[in-house]
């Protein structure tokens, strides 16, 4: 049984749009819109591409499909009219539409992707299908809801005005609020009195907000969505202006956002694991890739295990409503072992793209050329199998250099990503040595959702964060045979199997997922070389 997951929607608030495919409960194949069209985060569509490219690696059509399963089910009828109606002039069919809540989807993409038989799942983000958190008793493949947190009471939107207070894209640069947060005074700003917390459960003081009407359509990313209540509480200092200098001020503000969110996350959150017992945790939702959160739930409360879905954001809705749909129809949802799901391309598509464009290139051995060219100095775009499912590059589509480089993270910031000089980048590990150079509870950080401390910062400067912290991932041969075999190299070259590993992409781009993507960020950037397949260029 084939059941095709969906996220998107014709709402401009609506974004991360992409497709998955199951069959019998297990992913054959899952996208973003965004590798596809080069248009990030593909606000306001409906899938389109991604559903062509999950039924083109599956060899399948949608006639084969017998569900689609999407989000919504506090949307009008209207809507899923207008999804019948785009399939059937897109794609020439549609199959049954089924609809589940927005946070059930969130929760069953990690719950089911986990293989924990059972959890507490802890669902949050802005907000969907009226609810921007929920908390869950999951038990042998049933998730039942404890707690609904409805907007604006909500941990996203608290943590996307500071965003956008600060200068940043809010519902979009949430990630860079996360990573100048070190750099800032926490004890500055006293935030209990905007996000409190109790007995489980969290409230947002609404005078911080900017007032929308009943009916009214919420404010668009470059809007204030804030008050002049929260500038006031900010010692009356104004927003901060997009590319103005970022003063101490707007540090203490991430630095004291930061440490509220924690706070209360880790007070909800123990109160429903001591409430239900559970040992395992289970996180998705937006706020589920804020990383260093993710850190203090691991430190302080202790789980025997965690597991953050990869695709937190709404793009593992897609996956989520498969899977509820699957088990729905009596085919159990399959353990989630690898984000590696979408396009691969063969030696003879590679070649003939670099023919194409009449480049030189020479044919090696991927794994220890780029081990030989990242211990000599030099930072590489890495090309290799099926693209990543999620945001985070993970030994597919990456850029990669030395975590020993001294200027290295000020290199790739200015000279080949493009972006701001505070961001931190995060280190790729041999699995067996994790717990050599890194303080963390557990064995294995495969998806790099949670932050460690780096035992000997002054070593690996290029992967070390301002507080000492590098968000970890761990490679074993069985996730990433190629990547493993890369890090072994890299070990016996130069005594340590660990590299800086970032996204093949510069600022405000989707991530490589084409030869043609991978070409075009070598050429338009400072990058030394590229490992494309099992071929080499150069400049």
């Amino acid at each position: 049984m084939y059941i095709l997951g969906i996220n998107g929607g014709l709402r401009l608030g609506y974004q991360d749009v992409s497709a998955v495919l199951l069959k019998d409960g297990k992913i054959v194949a899952a996208i973003e819109e965004e590798r596809i069209s080069r248009e990030k985060h593909a606000p306001g569509r409906l899938s389109e591409k991604s559903i062509e490219e999950v039924l083109r690696i599956a060899n399948i059509s949608i006639g084969d499909v017998d569900v689609v399963a999407t989000h919504g089910t506090t949307w009008n009828d209207g809507f899923e009219e207008n999804l019948r109606k785009y399939l059937i002039a897109r794609f020439g069919h549609a199959p049954i539409i089924e609809r589940h809540h927005h946070h059930d989807c969130h929760a069953a993409s990690a719950f089911f992707a986990s293989g924990f038989k059972n959890a507490l799942a802890f669902t949050a983000d802005g907000s969907g299908d009226g609810s921007s958190a929920r908390i869950y008793d999951c038990k042998d493949r049933k998730m039942n809801l404890l707690a609904d947190f409805k907007r604006p009471d909500s941990l996203g939107i608290f943590y996307s005005i500071c965003t956008q207070y600060c200068g940043f894209v809010r519902d979009s640069d949430e990630y860079k609020l996360m990573g100048l947060a070190p750099y800032g005074n926490a004890q500055r700003f006293d935030l209990s009195g905007v996000l409190s917390s109790s007995e489980g459960k969290f409230v947002l003081n609404e005078s911080i907000l900017k007032p929308v009407l009943p009916g009214a359509p919420q404010s668009t990313k470059q809007e204030p969505a804030y008050s002049n209540a929260l500038i006031s509480l900010f010692n009356g200092v104004r927003p901060r202006i997009r590319n103005e200098e970022i003063t101490q001020h707007y540090k203490d503000v991430a630095a004291s956002a930061q440490k509220r969110l924690e706070e209360v996350m880790v007070e909800v959150v123990a109160y429903w694991l001591r409430k239900t017992g559970h040992q395992n945790l289970c996180l998705a939702g937006g706020v589920a890739l804020n990383c260093a959160a993710n850190r203090q739930l691991a430190e302080k409360l202790k789980p025997q295990n965690l597991f953050v879905q990869p695709a937190s954001s709404d793009a593992g809705i897609s996956l989520g409503a498969a899977y509820l749909s699957s088990l729905k129809h009596n085919r159990p949802p399959v353990k989630m072992d690898s984000v590696s799901l979408g396009r691969s391309y063969s030696e003879e598509e590679i070649v003939s793209v670099l023919n194409l464009f009449g480049l030189s290139y020479q044919k090696v051995n991927p794994q220890l050329k780029a081990a030989e060219l990242i211990a000599a100095g030099k930072v590489i775009g890495w090309f290799q199998g099926k693209e990543e499912f999620g945001p985070r590059a993970l030994g597919f589509r990456s850029i990669l250099a030395s975590a020993t480089g001294k200027h290295m993270k000020s290199q790739i910031n200015a000279k080949i990503k493009f972006r701001e000089s505070f961001r931190p980048f995060c280190p790729s590990v041999l699995e067996e040595d994790l717990h050599l150079y890194f303080e963390t509870s557990f064995n294995q950080l495969p998806f790099m959702t949670v932050n460690a401390i780096v035992k000997e910062p002054q070593k690996f400067p290029a992967i070390t964060h301002v507080d000492d912290s590098a968000r970890v991932q761990s490679v074993n041969y069985e996730q990433n045979p190629l990547y493993y075999d890369m890090l072994v190299h890299l070990k016996n070259l130069t005594g340590s199997g660990i590299c800086v590993n970032t996204s093949f992409n510069r600022s405000n781009e989707p991530i490589a997922g084409s030869p043609q993507d991978a070409i075009s960020i070598f050429y338009g950037s400072g990058l030394d070389a590229l490992v494309i397949g099992t071929f080499l260029l150069l400049k």
